[in-house]
């Protein structure tokens, strides 16, 4: 695999999408999201937390067939899980003060998935190209019986 490569200014952002075709004929094919709000072991909120996400997009171009993508600080996170991609928007936004002072963030506009970011990290994913899974195994659950 190789080595991440971050991503910090809306510049750094466009040449991301320029090596990734814009994501053209293109899917997001895993999301693994871990929101950092949650309840304690006392049974406490513990809110007011960012959340962060893994994807894997693939695309059928080569060069990178798929790349790994890991969004840090994610204030929000749209899907579509019918449409394909046929191109991407980079963008940039403030974040809301709903946690403190409104902070800059990177957006990418993925046809009609959406995600708004504090930080970025990527790499070339194209040994996971095809329909496994790679984020852990994703089985349906048995019921006994």
């Amino acid at each position: 695999m190789s080595p991440w490569l971050e991503v910090r200014t809306y510049d750094e952002l466009e040449a991301f999408l320029r090596v990734v075709g814009g994501f053209h004929d293109g899917v997001l094919k895993e999301v693994h999201w871990v929101n950092r709000d949650h309840v304690s072991a006392s049974l406490a909120m513990v809110p007011y937390r960012l959340a962060d996400a893994r994807v894997l997009g693939q695309r059928q171009w080569a060069n990178p067939s798929a790349v790994e993508i890991y969004f840090e600080g994610v204030w929000r996170l749209s899907l579509d899980t019918v449409d394909f991609i046929f191109g991407t928007t980079a963008g940039t936004a403030e974040s809301s003060a709903q946690i403190g002072p409104p902070r800059p963030l990177l957006t990418l506009d993925l046809e009609s998935s959406h995600i708004a970011f504090e930080r970025m990290f990527w790499r070339d994913a194209s040994g996971w190209i095809d329909a496994e899974p790679r984020f852990g195994p994703f089985e349906p659950p048995t019921v006994p019986g």
